[in-house]
């Protein structure tokens, strides 16, 4: 990759955070694990990885905002949103070498590093203390996954809102309502309610 483009995430307040949370990590482990890596850009509205796909490819989002969506009769189900410095990937491909169940779409015009799967396994191999950043990566990212999981079951439409809030408060103004409220398993109309219901109070 361009040096120069390896310079300006290394300076990006995003990757400064990422280096605060993986502290073990020296700014050569990273420059490697971007040196492997492919810059690409999404336009809004693209689709990184589309259902059906098998790839072993993995994006790290340097900037912008991709969801997974499940597609069922004509209807769109967001399944989470992904932003700055997380990762999209099937894993559904990478694990178990079957196709991706989900559709992977920017929200946003996205700049991403694409890596080959296989390439970072071999580097990983090579480089311990990477290996330990992409085990605490997946674990966090599958973490993630669960809590998500388990909000949608033991958690009120408004619950589930007022919870996304807290956690995401950056991408309030970033998710178009549809789209958020079909994450929330409920209508558009459903969520204009609550948000009014939380406002009156």
């Amino acid at each position: 990759m361009n040096p120069q483009i390896i310079e300006s995430i290394i300076q990006s307040s995003g990757f400064q955070k990422l280096r605060d949370k993986y502290e073990f990590l020296k700014i050569e482990d990273i420059v490697e694990l971007m040196s492997i890596g492919k810059f690409h850009f999404i336009p809004k509205n693209e689709h990184f990885i589309k259902a059906g796909d098998t790839t072993k490819k993995v994006g790290f989002i340097i900037n912008g905002l991709i969801r997974f969506y499940h597609l069922k009769d004509g209807e769109e189900y967001n399944i989470i949103f992904k932003k700055e410095f997380e990762m999209a990937s099937s894993f559904e491909s990478i694990v178990l070498n079957q196709p991706s169940s989900y559709n992977f779409e920017a929200l946003e015009d996205t700049q991403i590093l694409v890596y080959d799967y296989t390439e970072m396994e071999q580097l990983f191999a090579q480089n311990h203390q990477l290996e330990r950043f992409g085990r605490y990566f997946i674990q966090q990212e599958l973490a993630k996954a669960v809590k998500t999981y388990e909000g949608h079951l033991f958690y009120s439409p408004e619950e589930r809102y007022l919870k996304f809030i807290e956690d995401y408060p950056d991408l309030m103004n970033r998710i178009p309502l549809k789209h958020l409220s079909s994450f929330l398993g409920i209508t558009s109309v459903s969520l204009s309610r609550i948000r009014k219901r939380i406002t009156d109070k």
